[in-house]
């Protein structure tokens, strides 16, 4: 089907382009924690093994752990900074490892909440822009005909 002009003025509605932006960003969003999940991903049975084996000595797991940037492999790498230091270190070491994984984990998912609280309101009020439309043309035209308010009624459903 092809969008006459009448049709078109529908998608150039404010409230649509702020609904479409949004849904874009959050599709953009969720497309980039994807990509970090399944880039970020361990083979645990893989890494158990390895760390498992008591003969590897502290240069050979820095290595290992070296050789990616996992979440698994950055908490190793933090642990061994530690290095014969107390545990208060260590512990102080871990929780900022994991602090700073953990911004990297949810770092636009803020705007994504409020996006989600915030959409079905635009969409209210787009809904409202619409019959508001419908009953500006019943009364510029002066009847109650079908034709006159399917313009509004559209808008609104859209």
């Amino acid at each position: 089907m092809i969008i006459g002009g009448n049709q078109l003025s529908y998608f150039v509605n404010p409230t649509f382009i702020v609904l479409m932006l949004t849904s874009v960003y959050s599709i953009t969003v969720m497309l980039s924690q994807a990509h970090y999940m399944i880039t970020n991903r361990e083979k645990t049975r893989d890494l158990m093994k390895f760390l498992g084996d008591d003969s590897k000595s502290d240069k050979e797991i820095e290595a290992f752990a070296a050789d990616g940037k996992t979440p698994h492999r950055r908490m190793i790498l933090a642990a061994l900074k530690h290095n014969g230091k107390a545990e208060e270190t260590l512990i102080a070491l871990l929780g900022e490892e994991v602090k700073s994984l953990r911004w990297e984990a949810e770092q636009r998912l803020a705007p994504l909440g409020t996006i989600a609280n915030v959409a079905p309101f635009i969409g209210l009020f787009g809904t409202v822009l619409g019959v508001i439309r419908a009953f500006h043309d019943i009364s510029a035209k002066l009847g109650a005909g079908p034709s006159v308010v399917a313009g509004g009624i559209a808008e609104a459903l859209i």
